[in-house]
């Protein structure tokens, strides 16, 4: 059984917090569990982490903030 989604708010957090919180919430990621953070600025920093590591990623912006859906295969 799948567990559910988490979703990260790190909107108004100064770097490098919204960095160190996405990584803490990945450690527990598990395949097909997504993490959706949403963050103010779009945090090209962490893709080459992603990529690196395995993950896969996709930002989209929404009206006020990015939306960074993360995952494993």
């Amino acid at each position: 059984m799948a567990l559910p989604d988490i979703t990260l708010d790190v909107r108004g957090l100064p770097p490098p917090e919204p960095l160190e919180h996405c990584l803490e919430a990945l450690a527990d990621l598990t395949p097909g569990q997504r993490l959706n953070m949403l963050i103010d600025r779009e945090p090209y920093p962490l893709y080459a982490m992603l990529d690196r590591d395995g993950f896969r990623h996709e930002c989209t912006f929404e009206d006020t903030h990015f939306q960074v859906a993360i995952w494993i295969d």
